[in-house]
């Protein structure tokens, strides 16, 4: 995607959807969804043990304090999780959301942007932003009832 002369990368996925052209008085706008992903693998984490198992056992019952707060190691993104997500994914994120591009293609839609954090295989993590390029609201985990809705 380019930005009036600059890159600002690629985003992971857009869903778009325009209405079928009705004649009425109220058309529907449509809808606009950026999503990122990204994903952490276990062994990245700073968890206990030296078998996946051992650290899969841990990482499912932790709860969403514990996971923004869990450590990874590594070079590219050392510290915690939570600073990661009010970081690079903050940043990455907010940058496709107020490019030029994406305002022009969502204008007239209902827009929606999320950050999807997969941790350790175990848990899925979402934030929301809005078209300006702010988190809207807190982190919060996927849960199985919702994952059975779906399907």
């Amino acid at each position: 995607m380019q930005d009036k002369g600059r890159s600002c990368g690629l985003i992971d996925m857009v869903i778009t959807s325009n209405p079928p052209k009705l004649i009425t008085s109220n058309p529907p706008k449509g809808r606009y969804t950026v999503i990122e992903f990204k994903n952490i693998q276990i062994d990245y984490l700073d968890l206990q043990g030296y078998r996946c198992i051992d650290k899969a056992k841990q990482l499912v019952d932790m709860t969403l304090p514990q996971i923004l707060k869990l450590r990874i190691k590594g070079k590219h993104h050392p510290g915690p999780i939570e600073k990661w997500l009010e970081g690079d994914i903050h940043d990455q994120l907010s940058s496709y959301v107020t490019s030029a591009t994406v305002r022009e293609d969502s204008m007239g839609k209902t827009f929606r942007a999320y950050a999807v954090v997969i941790i350790g295989s175990r848990h899925i993590l979402i934030h929301e932003m809005d078209e300006m390029g702010k988190w809207k609201g807190v982190s919060r985990l996927v849960t199985d009832l919702e994952l059975e809705a779906v399907q």
